[in-house]
């Protein structure tokens, strides 16, 4: 995943993206940034894409599937398209349909597009939301981010707590908001939306969010039999492991014992090694006992992590979290999907 960030109405915008990147997940580490004077966008290496003939620029946190499809639909010749970068399908795919685009694309993105032209950026989040975007309106502007810490560090953005959210995750209550988190200035776009900023009239103006993906508009399958049902399964699983593994070795997959954890790293392990290509650096949430015997409560936990990890023929480590690491995980929103149980309603 790319770390983003952007900013729009600042007079001078880079000095204030660059304390943004400097919030966001290891410290912009290999940052890229970019402004016009209007808007200033930024983030990890790779994540910025231009087309300076259509006074377009993209940022995106983006991982695209079935890419041969989208570069057919596009028309991108096949020389070309091994060295096209995600976002870069993203403008091609903006300059082609438009705020229909996300219609258009499968696979884990949050991006924001920003049309010179127009004075409007266009911002959108795939249809499950397993790409974070958090925003929030700046005196004049509007501010944008992967992490709500990179936002909070924008001009004008209060760091004032929603005690609604705050009271709903320390009572227990099982609601996610799909737009609130822990703090009054700064939202979430919810899943499957696009959100759109007008500045052509000075001062930027975002628009209230707008449903581009819709869970009865997908495709039904209908085998005849339960073992077609399976089979059909099995294949899209597959398929879906897969088009995760693109990308630099080495691949980082989570074992927890559990059958989805194990069934993912399985099937990895085995695309990996028919590709000739490294086994997975695999890790598990539970404490590296340095040599002990795990408490009876936890052995089985241990000894199913163990048996998944010999039978796909990868080596599990274990974590071994301090303070800091705690600490981390406690910053994190817990408004965020999944973020504890995984359920998140609309409010």
């Amino acid at each position: 995943m790319n770390a983003i960030c952007g900013l729009l109405g600042a007079a001078d915008g880079l000095p204030d993206l660059r304390a943004m990147l400097a919030a966001l997940p290891g410290g912009a580490v290999y940052a890229e940034e970019w402004t016009d004077g209007v808007a200033a966008l930024g983030g990890a290496g790779g994540c910025l894409a231009f087309d300076p003939a259509a006074s377009l620029a993209v940022v995106a946190d983006v991982r695209l599937d079935d890419r041969p499809a989208l570069c057919d639909a596009l028309g991108v010749p096949r020389d070309e398209r091994d060295g096209l970068a995600d976002g870069a399908l993203v403008l091609k795919a903006y300059l082609r349909w438009g705020q229909d685009c996300p219609n258009h694309l499968l696979g884990d993105y949050a991006f924001a597009v920003w049309d010179a032209g127009a004075r409007t950026l266009f911002c959108a989040r795939d249809h499950i939301g397993a790409r974070p975007f958090y925003y929030a309106r700046t005196p004049g502007g509007f501010a944008f981010a992967s992490t709500v810490e990179a936002v909070l560090a924008a001009p004008g953005v209060a760091d004032d707590f929603d005690e609604l959210s705050v009271a709903e995750h320390l009572t227990g209550i099982a609601l996610f908001s799909t737009t609130r988190t822990f703090f009054k200035a700064v939202a979430k776009l919810p899943p499957g939306h696009t959100l759109t900023v007008d500045c052509a009239q000075g001062a930027c103006r975002a628009a209230a969010p707008v449903r581009h993906w819709h869970p009865e508009q997908a495709p039904r399958l209908a085998p005849a039999t339960d073992e077609q049902y399976a089979e059909e399964f099995l294949s899209l699983y597959a398929q879906a492991v897969a088009d995760r593994l693109r990308g630099p070795d080495p691949i980082g997959v989570h074992v927890s014992g559990g059958l989805d954890s194990s069934s993912v790293a399985a099937l990895a392990a085995e695309r990996l090694r028919g590709q000739g290509r490294p086994p997975p650096l695999a890790f598990s949430w539970l404490p590296d006992l340095a040599g002990q015997t795990p408490k009876p409560a936890h052995a089985k936990e241990y000894a199913l992590i163990d048996a998944v990890g010999t039978k796909a023929g990868i080596k599990v480590r274990h974590c071994a979290m301090g303070s800091g690491d705690i600490i981390a995980l406690l910053r994190r929103d817990g408004a965020f999907p999944g973020a504890m149980a995984g359920n998140e309603h609309a409010v």
